[in-house]
């Protein structure tokens, strides 16, 4: 079953409200082939996805591969833990979260060591529903609280398994690969939803890097870093490169460069068909309708 009417929930603080979902919804009726190059949780996906639809998705965070191929192009639940058991790995040696105890240190390498995709994706948010806030800093929970957090979310997503579509992830660098689709067959769409940069650097970069050396028990790239420098570069060449003549773009509030500047530089280059703001706790979520002509 397809579950755009709700939202797609793994533990994090924030993200899209219904309303910036159904005008994604909206927007893309007649798109087949769909570029995501920033994936998150996947919620944009779910927004776009129909039987006919082939959706190509990129993200640096292993996270998002836990549930784009472990859940949602998953037809059925696949799971290795059946109780709580330990290891001395990644987390253990490292401690990332503050106060985090030795047995939940334990639990989280036994999982990302052992542990199937499924097992992972659940993982992902048992662990930030165990951190102060959703804020990937500091630990607030004991293992038991940990394991009935990761059961609650397993049981979850399984109403997710099996979505319509095809979806083909890429766990890396979506500029890496942007020179070879530049070559390939155009898309119907693109979906661009970029890291936002809050004083010096992105929000992601730190306490995303731990969390993803976690998940892979330390095998994971380092993420790449947006900062005030290279943020407006990395968008604009997402928007003019990429090989779709319709895009949607997201961006908020109180981040740099500010919305004001990136619809100006991006007006510069594609034609800005629509705006519209959406208002989520205390701030406000913009997003654009973008049209430019393919050569």
């Amino acid at each position: 079953m397809n579950k755009i009417a709700e939202i797609y929930r793994a533990g994090y603080v924030g993200g899209a409200v219904q309303e910036t979902l159904d005008w994604i919804e909206e927007k893309s009726t007649d798109a087949k082939r769909i570029i995501v190059p920033f994936t998150g949780i996947g919620r944009h996906i779910v927004a776009v996805q129909r039987a006919d639809t082939e959706i190509y998705s990129w993200d640096t965070m292993a996270y998002s591969r836990y549930i784009v191929d472990g859940v949602f192009n998953a037809e059925k639940a696949e799971s290795n833990v059946t109780e709580i058991r330990y290891r001395k790995g990644w987390m253990y040696e490292h401690r990332t979260y503050k106060n985090i105890d030795d047995r939940c240190a334990g639990f989280i390498d036994w999982v990302a060591q052992e542990g199937t995709l499924f097992d992972k994706a659940a993982l992902g948010s048992a662990m930030t529903r165990s951190t102060l806030m959703g804020r990937l800093t500091h630990w607030k929970s004991n293992v038991e609280q940990l394991y009935t957090r990761f059961e609650k979310q397993r049981e979850y997503n399984q109403d997710w398994l099996n979505q319509p579509g095809t979806r083909l992830h890429v766990e890396g660098d979506f500029f890496a690969d942007l020179e070879a689709l530049q070559g390939g067959e155009p898309c119907d769409l693109a979906i661009i939803d970029p890291p936002k940069v809050v004083n010096y650097s992105d929000v992601y970069s730190l306490h995303f890097n731990h969390f993803n050396q976690c998940l892979t028990n330390g095998q994971a790239s380092r993420l790449p870093k947006w900062n005030r420098r290279n943020a407006m570069t990395y968008m604009r060449d997402a928007v003019t490169k990429i090989p779709a003549s319709t895009m949607l773009f997201f961006y908020v509030n109180k981040v740099i460069p500010t919305y004001e500047d990136v619809k100006r530089v991006l007006g510069q280059y594609v034609e800005i068909e629509e705006e519209q703001e959406f208002y989520h706790n205390g701030r406000s979520d913009f997003a654009l309708l973008l049209h430019k002509d393919l050569p």
